[in-house]
């Protein structure tokens, strides 16, 4: 006798009493050569021994997820169980580190399916039921439609206010590709090898509506990009002196001259996979505009058009002598004020793929090296540099961003300061999204870096380097995209392991944060890719306009009456689709309350296949009234802005966020999860409709995003004149960037005038 679960099959002659039990766990932490295992107080666990721990796998399509195969365990006995990383070899690399185990117990007639989160002692379980498989005994039993959550939590676990909603299990065996994911996390947007899975949507109706090809794809080409924000243009000089006319500075910068040097792994437009590129172009343009000298260094990936060679020096990396290049253009920012863009040019930077990735989504093996080499040469620039017939010189402000340029404050403390260089120098490491840090093992710090043992110390962490731990330790400030995220990463659940380090700064009061700015394109009165543009003073017949244009070109139906909901990102777990899926059919049912079924829903994104297929699953159900835009047309995100009446961004985390800020100047109301700069840049409408610009999810649950949501709509409809006020707060706000930088000056001054940091 056997049963099944999703074509595997399993002898009941070794299970009786016993029920099949998946293990489904979000992990980031494996590098090449590394897997996550299962291992717990019982023979199918190992008995706590690593050498009989279950492997889990994934793949590209859905990592970070990890599955075990079914495991055989008893039924009503509580078995502990934890998840651990291991080599190929078996060697252990790391344990989960909380105190304590989870908890599992086997449901009779059922298949268990329990998801956790690395380092996270919280488990959710949702069972599937075990019928008859055709052709066989009722005992035998394979797996046809799986339940509902059970909404219990595993002895000793807690849950987190982001709980996991409708669990999807995809149990197909498919080679694992383990990937070292210390970058930014990058899909592979065009599938390739990737097969397209079919979605059943949770919480909508059984009745299946016709569904487009899984592979079709709205807009433009996704490949290597990270984040829509890399496809954003930036408004040109003429445009930003235009609209800046009515913005002055509030804040007189005491040290307008002394130099700002800019490292970044991105630089917009030379290279963006996403955010970070756009802000590090900010960064050169609104420091150089302040009147700083101004340079701006970035791997020299291919050859840009207009460079030209400035010179070379040698920096020692990975335990020998390496030559690096220098390319140099200057870029007029009018005013007699521009910006120096130097490109490092070494043999093993330029690629013919993705800025950290090749084609089918692989880590590129030496990005170790690639990085420490940009940070290496970045801190020699301003010595051996000649630009404009003299170098920047030895009193430079540092700003270094995420761990790709992690090494910069380290070398300026155990490097250039013990040997009495760069003494008036200031580095300010700025943290983009601290879930990425740069972590590696097997790696010879000393030698490979050129460090001393005490320099080790602070990249150390267990048995890897870790330079984002580095950074935070050695920076003279540290600064996040927005002041709430300057306090989740103090936090376990924020931290990823490096909260303490994290507090350390902040109790040394050399921690802040600072929301991104906005372009300057995002301005409705002069968008030239909405329909109509307009301002404060004509807002309620602009919007009315964008609306009916964008309603026709989405295809929807043009009724002016309608709320029309936009929400546009990445399709992953993390910015919430899942429950904003499970919301549709609520919002789209028309029970009488004269609010919901008087909705429209535009979702544009792309990401994984299973949340790409619903949104192609709702706009079937829903015709004309649901836009599943499966894909991005950057064009659509302005119209978007401009047409709809509200944005949300049920995010799980967000250490800044964009389009909550674009969405406000354009009068639409964002509905976002109350966490890092949503938390920030949207005032809820419990503060006062007369400061109020948007409506917050306090956690991530179907109800919460359904009460905030309804809060909302209730207004839109019931009391059209309060909605119409919070619109008129929102576009008054101010979220571009010469307000940001009024705060980087001021962190600036602190940092010069504050004793360097000396290790």
């Amino acid at each position: 006798k056997h049963f099944k679960v999703s074509g595997r099959q399993f002898d009941l002659r070794m299970v009786q009493g016993h029920a099949p039990v998946v293990f489904l766990l979000e992990c980031q932490e494996t590098k090449p050569g590394e897997s996550v295992y299962v291992v717990g107080a019982h023979e199918a666990l190992g008995q706590w021994s690593p050498s009989g721990a279950v492997a889990m796998t994934t793949n590209a399509a859905t990592f970070p997820l990890w599955t075990s195969s079914p495991l055989p365990l008893p039924v009503g006995e509580a078995i502990e169980f934890k998840c651990v990383i291991l080599r190929d070899n078996r060697s252990v690399v790391k344990w989960e580190a909380f105190s304590g185990n989870r908890m599992v117990e086997a449901v009779d007639g059922s298949t268990l399916s329990v998801r956790s989160t690395w380092d996270s002692i919280s488990s959710m379980a949702s069972s599937a039921q075990l019928v008859p498989e055709h052709g066989q005994p009722a005992e035998c039993m394979g797996l046809v439609k799986e339940g509902g959550t059970l909404n219990r939590t595993m002895s000793g676990a807690r849950i987190f206010g982001d709980q996991m909603g409708q669990l999807t299990v995809e149990m197909e065996a498919k080679e694992p590709m383990k990937r070292n994911f210390s970058q930014s996390l990058l899909a592979l947007d065009e599938p390739g090898d990737i097969e397209a899975a079919a979605v059943e949507a949770a919480h909508l109706n059984d009745e299946v509506a016709p569904m487009p090809s899984p592979r079709e794809h709205r807009g433009v080409s996704l490949q290597h990009i990270a984040s829509f924000s890399a496809l954003t243009e930036m408004a040109d000089v003429a445009t930003k002196d235009e609209v800046r006319q009515r913005r002055k500075a509030e804040y007189a910068p005491f040290n307008l001259d002394v130099p700002i040097v800019i490292v970044s792994s991105e630089m917009a437009p030379y290279s963006k996979s996403g955010g970070l590129g756009l802000v590090a172009a900010s960064y050169s343009y609104e420091f150089a505009r302040n009147g700083h000298r101004t340079m701006a260094v970035s791997p020299k990936y291919q050859h840009y058009e207009g460079l030209t060679y400035i010179g070379e020096t040698m920096v020692r990396v990975a335990g020998q002598d390496q030559l690096v290049k220098y390319w140099h253009i200057y870029k007029d920012l009018g005013e007699g004020k521009g910006c120096d863009y130097v490109f490092v040019d070494h043999p093993c930077i330029e690629r013919g793929a993705g800025l950290y990735n090749a084609d089918d989504g692989r880590e590129y093996h030496d990005n170790l090296l690639r990085f420490s080499l940009l940070s290496a040469a970045a801190m020699e620039a301003p010595l051996v540099l000649h630009i404009g017939g003299y170098p920047y010189g030895e009193k430079v402000v540092f700003i270094a961003n995420d761990w790709q340029a992690g090494l910069v404050p380290v070398y300026l403390c155990y490097k250039y300061r013990q040997q009495n260089r760069y003494r008036e120098a200031r580095c300010m490491y700025v943290i983009h999204n601290l879930g990425y840090q740069g972590q590696y093992y097997g790696v010879n710090a000393c030698d490979f870096f050129h460090i001393n043992h005490k320099a080790m110390g602070d990249i150390l962490l267990g048995n890897s380097i870790n330079l984002t731990k580095g950074a935070i330790i050695c920076s003279d400030r540290v600064l996040t995209v927005s002041p709430n995220y300057a306090w989740e990463i103090q936090t376990r659940e924020g931290g990823f392991g490096l909260d303490d380090i994290v507090k350390g700064k902040a109790n040394g009061l050399r921690l802040a944060g600072i929301l991104n700015g906005v372009d300057d394109c995002w301005n409705p009165a002069i968008d030239t890719k909405i329909a109509r543009t307009f301002s404060l003073a004509d807002f309620e017949e602009g919007k009315c306009f964008n609306k009916a244009e964008l309603q026709k070109r989405l295809g929807l139906r043009q009724d002016p009456d309608v709320l029309v909901v936009g929400f546009c990102g990445r399709l992953t777990w993390q910015k919430g689709v899942d429950v904003l899926a499970d919301c549709i059919g609520w919002l789209m049912d028309d029970t009488g309350n004269g609010v919901t079924g008087r909705v429209q829903l535009i979702m544009m994104g792309n990401g994984e296949e299973k949340y790409a297929n619903a949104l192609r699953w709702a706009e079937g159900q829903y015709g004309g009234r649901v836009c599943g835009f499966v894909g991005f047309d950057p064009k659509v995100e302005h119209q978007m802005m401009a047409g709809c009446d509200l944005f949300i961004m049920p995010s799980r985390y967000e250490p800044c966020g964009l389009p909550q800020m674009y969405a406000q100047v354009y009068g639409t109301l964002p509905v976002v999860h109350a966490t890092g700069g949503l938390k920030d840049s949207v005032r809820d409408i419990s503060e006062g409709l007369e400061v109020a610009t948007g409506f917050h999810i306090p956690y991530i649950a179907e109800d919460k995003v359904k009460g905030a949501l309804w809060i909302a709509m209730e207004l839109f409809f019931k009391h059209p004149g309060e909605f119409k006020q919070m619109q008129r707060n929102a576009m008054n706000s101010d979220y571009y960037w010469p307000q940001a930088m009024d705060q980087y000056e001021q962190n600036i001054d602190y940092m010069l005038y504050d004793p360097a940091n000396q290790r």
